[in-house]
């Protein structure tokens, strides 16, 4: 989720950027919320890509186009929009890591158990052994430990 002051300047960075994150097929954005407050009068203009399908990408660029498709708002928006002052917008983006998918389905095959499926800032695992030790205890073990 991102946060936009009321001079940010768009140009279609953001759809460009979601359309480069997809393009390896690694990732999917499944589903995007724009909401701006317009500096001027206030009013909520936002696009919710909601159960993202084929071309919400487009969406986007119509969006940045067309005033009258930028109107509409859902429930999330119209919460999210009572926090931002005028011209100020907040982006928030929904991404799938498809290959984990894909790595969690081969693991599955071989009968392999889930031990430990997060994400993390670290750049080693060597910055992760107590958490690596504490998932690989057998279950019930950490209630003995902890």
């Amino acid at each position: 989720m991102y946060s936009f002051g009321p001079n940010a300047d768009f140009e279609g960075q953001l759809v460009g950027a979601m359309q480069r994150l997809e393009s390896g097929g690694t990732l999917r954005v499944i589903d995007a919320l724009f909401v701006q407050s317009d500096a001027g009068t206030g009013e909520l203009v936002a696009i919710d890509l909601e159960g993202r399908a084929a071309g919400a990408l487009v969406r986007l660029l119509d969006f940045r186009l067309d005033a009258r498709k930028r109107r509409t708002a859902t429930g999330t928006a119209r919460a999210l929009g009572e926090t931002l002052e005028p011209g100020a917008a907040i982006a928030a983006v929904l991404v799938e890591h498809v290959w984990a998918r894909s790595l969690g389905d081969a693991v599955a095959r071989t009968g392999a158990t889930s031990l430990l499926d997060v994400f993390v800032e670290a750049s080693a695992l060597a910055q992760l052994t107590s958490e690596l030790v504490t998932a690989a205890q057998p279950r019930g073990a950490e209630a003995e430990t902890g």
